[in-house]
């Protein structure tokens, strides 16, 4: 990771008020705009003959490899610089492979079969360890997208044998230390683990424990797709930017086949919240839909309190849906904590009657089967 534009200031004429302050003959008009090029990496340290020892060591360590990427038929792995998500964010979410020996053809299928979705996002296995040569097989699956290796493949990674889980995170967090914190060249190719355990919750509880500990390739003997389900959401979690909130799409969503007598709920783009409300929905047998509006991911109230949920953009949503003009009784459900736009939307929306729901989702079966 590059210095930052200050870091390389300070060692500058111009920051210590020396003789050669902005002298220009690095060809940049001050000391400040050369330490800013220099950060981005789009001028030489040597174009300046007054930088010290102690930047130009800075300036190598910084631009040392950190962590390597090994890419496996478009399948990035490794290529992290920060030890801790929330320093900046995690780069590659570590793929998970199943091994295979390429003659158990039920496994081979199960594991083509395998697709889940979550968070409006679909995930499938990402690779697969053949443990015996079958160039054919190998073929078959890459132009299926599926990334395949054999164990020579290995020999790029850094693998950390399977033990108690204290000795795996432990053993992990050395070798990130010493590759991303200090920089050591010799610990700087990715991490593997190949995990053969087949007790399913124990299992569980390794892959959960070195996908937090930001390992770079998970190898499985068994496939259990509980675990293998268990193991994506929880990677989705660790693997996004925590600058930008999770969020799904801005639409009208369907649940139970809805018809002209469909019930109406509204709520922001937030991930949990909608995957908190939909679940709810899923459970009212006679039809739903759910307009969520775009809120940047945020939740309902703080997408009120910074006004990206306001009556002109739900009214909006409302009045442009196709789907909702099908609706025989116009009544839309708007969260608890919404209750301060009602009389707005109502003048956005006229032809609609606005009602305000609980603030909790689990509530809303109840509150529809007792007729809000």
């Amino acid at each position: 990771m590059a210095l930052e534009t200050m870091q390389i200031f300070k060692h500058l004429p111009a920051a210590k008020r020396l003789e050669n302050s902005n002298c220009k003959k690095c060809g940049c008009p001050t000391c400040m705009a050369f330490a800013l090029k220099l950060s981005k990496g789009n001028i030489d340290i040597n174009s300046c003959p007054y930088t010290d020892d102690e930047l130009r060591e800075k300036i190598t360590q910084a631009n040392k490899i950190q962590q390597k990427t090994v890419i496996f038929n478009g399948v990035k792995i490794g290529g992290e610089t920060v030890f801790s998500r929330h320093e900046k964010t995690f780069i590659n979410p570590c793929p998970i492979f199943i091994s295979l020996d390429p003659k158990d053809k039920d496994k081979l299928n199960r594991i083509l079969n395998y697709e889940i979705e979550s968070v409006g996002k679909v995930y499938k296995i990402d690779g697969i360890y053949l443990t015996s040569t079958d160039e054919k097989l190998k073929s078959d699956l890459e132009q299926k997208g599926y990334a395949v290796i054999y164990h020579e493949y290995l020999e790029a990674l850094n693998e950390v044998k399977e033990k108690n889980i204290l000795e795996m995170t432990k053993e992990i967090d050395f070798i990130r230390q010493k590759s991303i914190v200090e920089r050591d060249e010799k610990y700087s190719d990715p991490i593997y683990v190949h995990l053969k355990e087949d007790n399913p919750a124990l299992l569980c509880a390794k892959i959960s424990a070195v996908i937090s500990r930001c390992v770079s390739l998970i190898i499985l003997d068994s496939f259990n797709e509980a675990v293998i389900t268990t193991s994506f959401v929880l990677r989705q979690n660790i693997y996004t930017d925590p600058e930008k909130p999770l969020q799904v799409e801005s639409k009208v969503y369907e649940f139970n086949n809805p018809d002209e007598n469909a019930h109406v709920f509204l709520t922001t783009n937030f991930a949990l919240t909608y995957f908190a409300v939909a679940n709810e929905l899923a459970t009212i047998k006679n039809g739903s839909y759910l307009v969520i509006t775009p809120s940047e991911g945020m939740s309902v109230l703080t997408a009120w309190s910074a006004e990206k949920i306001t009556a002109k953009i739900a009214g909006d949503m409302v009045k442009s849906s196709e789907k909702l003009k099908k609706v025989k009784v116009k009544k839309i459900i708007l969260p608890g904590l919404l209750a301060d736009i009602k009389e707005e939307l109502e003048l956005e929306i006229p032809d609609w009657e606005v009602i305000i729901g609980p603030c909790e989702a689990y509530k809303l079966p109840d509150y529809v089967k007792n007729g809000y």
